[in-house]
């Protein structure tokens, strides 16, 4: 899998040792937390784990996205599966000043775009927390389709909420992207 991408003006670049403390502190932020599967406060120990864990595991991806210079987030795909052509993605922005604006679909859409274009998958999915509404909001802007109706979320996590499951076909989202695309001047 690439290294570095770039589209969109964010450039995601594959999550290196160096960037696990900043991102473990993001991660812990009551902020992004709480939007998470796993709510569990992450140690330094359980993180340098976690991403030693990462190295000649292809069913896993994580990147720092930047913009402008800046590091601002976490995009990954797990359960990759190119037979099947499916991942799961996930991402998060830590600086409030870039996630009420285009910037989260920007990062959303260099994400999807890796998937789709260079990976070759064709199946995208998720699952998102009922009460997280904007994040509903979003993903269904981008293209996503709701594939069930609520479970909850105890039989996959640690946190006694209802799950919402969603799929993203590449045609879905390609027609959600461009639209919202011609607006995108970085």
């Amino acid at each position: 899998m690439s290294t570095y991408f770039q589209r969109y003006g964010v450039t995601i670049k594959t999550l290196t040792e160096s960037d696990l403390e900043m991102v473990r502190n993001w991660r812990n932020s009551p902020e992004i937390a709480q939007h998470m599967l796993d709510q569990s406060y992450i140690t330094a120990d359980m993180q340098r784990k976690w991403f030693n864990g990462l190295v000649n595991d292809n069913s896993r991806a994580y990147w720092v996205a930047w913009f402008k210079g800046e590091p601002i987030g976490v995009v990954s795909l797990v359960n990759i599966n190119r037979s099947e052509g499916t991942a799961e993605p996930g991402m998060y922005i830590y600086p409030q000043q870039y996630r009420n604006n285009i910037v989260p679909f920007c990062v959303a859409f260099i994400l999807n775009d890796y998937a789709f274009d260079e990976l070759g998958l064709s199946l995208l999915y998720g699952k998102i927390f009922t009460d997280n509404e904007a994040s509903v909001r979003f993903h269904e802007k981008c293209g996503y389709v709701q594939v069930n109706e609520r479970k909850p979320s105890h039989e996959m996590t640690n946190v006694p909420k209802q799950l919402l499951h969603y799929e993203l076909k590449e045609a879905n989202y390609k027609s959600a992207r461009d639209p919202i695309a011609r607006f995108i001047r970085y």
